[in-house]
């Protein structure tokens, strides 16, 4: 995000690759992928009906956390293709999603969900639509707040406000003694990444080298990851975290079940074939880096390989 507070009722305050990211991801449904987070696994297993299981397991350990049960008034903040939705609307939930995609929004409403196209950011003043002041019960961010900060924002000091008006935002939405879970990929260690070498992209750093790495996830996906004990300060004032669960193998063997997967449809199917072509066509600079980070470098499985230089955390958030 650019500044700390967006000017004018615009999308102002999300980067460019995030909409594209979003975009060429838009290829994971037709490879047999409606989710791009973590699932929760209890063994290494990892075939198919292992990953699915692993996906319900993931939403429904996330729904326990906010005490998601009937009447229940829940937004999930970066809804994805809506699988906590449809999760929450099993247990009589009365679910929301808010996505800045337009590809999701669509998928969404297709299977019967309530999901706006809106930036978190503006929930709240440009002429928003609707009572948002504690309407809620629950909030979910699941892998959503990897985007809320770019490398820039952290070169220029940002990172700090960006996560504090996020949960000052979070915090509006709830009711009374409402809950908020996220789950997040973490860098591992305080000052991992000098976010000014980052910017200057994947051809400045040796291949293969973690600068490298992360530069081109940078660049292919668009944000910067918060530091350890870093939301927890930013939360300070207005939630409590009363439970954080390390999820870092979980996502591990997600992101190799997800290269296994696309590699296969890549090889046999011929309406991805046609989808990949239909991406190239439109985005071919970012189509091609996407590609040396998912299959050549594997920029992203590298993140949680071990020994894993991120972490993914859950973590749940009780409102002060």
């Amino acid at each position: 995000m650019s500044a700390v507070t967006a000017p004018g009722c615009t999308e102002q305050g999300v980067a460019q690759a995030v909409y594209t990211c979003y975009d060429l991801l838009g290829i994971a449904p037709e490879c047999g992928i409606t989710d791009l987070t973590d699932g929760k696994y209890i063994d290494d297993r990892n075939d198919h009906a292992a990953y699915l299981t692993a996906q319900c397991r993931q939403a429904e350990y996330l729904l326990d956390q906010v005490r998601c049960r009937p009447g229940t008034r829940l937004l999930d903040i970066g809804c994805g293709y809506g699988r906590i939705l449809e999760h929450a609307a099993r247990r009589g939930a009365q679910p929301v999603g808010i996505t800045v995609s337009p590809r999701q929004v669509a998928y969404c409403h297709a299977r019967g969900l309530t999901v706006h196209k809106l930036n978190y950011r503006h929930l709240f003043g440009c002429g928003s639509n609707g009572n948002w002041q504690g309407a809620y019960d629950a909030l979910v961010a699941n892998g959503s707040l990897e985007h809320f900060v770019q490398a820039a924002d952290a070169a220029a000091g940002r990172t700090h406000a960006i996560y504090e008006e996020m949960f000052a935002i979070c915090r509006r939405l709830l009711a009374a003694n409402g809950r908020f879970v996220t789950t997040a990929i973490h860098f591992r260690e305080i000052g991992q990444f000098d976010p000014r070498e980052i910017i200057k992209g994947r051809q400045a750093h040796p291949r293969g080298s973690p600068n490298y790495q992360f530069a081109l996830l940078e660049e292919s996906f668009g944000g910067w990851y918060p530091e350890p004990g870093q939301l927890e300060r930013c939360a300070a004032t207005y939630f409590t975290l009363v439970e954080e669960e390390d999820g870092t193998h979980d996502y591990h063997l997600t992101s190799e079940y997800w290269l296994r997967q696309f590699k296969s449809r890549l090889l046999f199917s011929p309406r991805v074939w046609r989808a990949l072509a239909r991406k190239w066509w439109s985005h071919p600079h970012a189509f091609t880096e996407m590609l040396r980070c998912q299959l050549w470098d594997q920029s992203w499985a590298w993140q949680f390989r071990p020994p894993a230089p991120m972490r993914l955390l859950r973590q749940t958030w009780l409102a002060r």
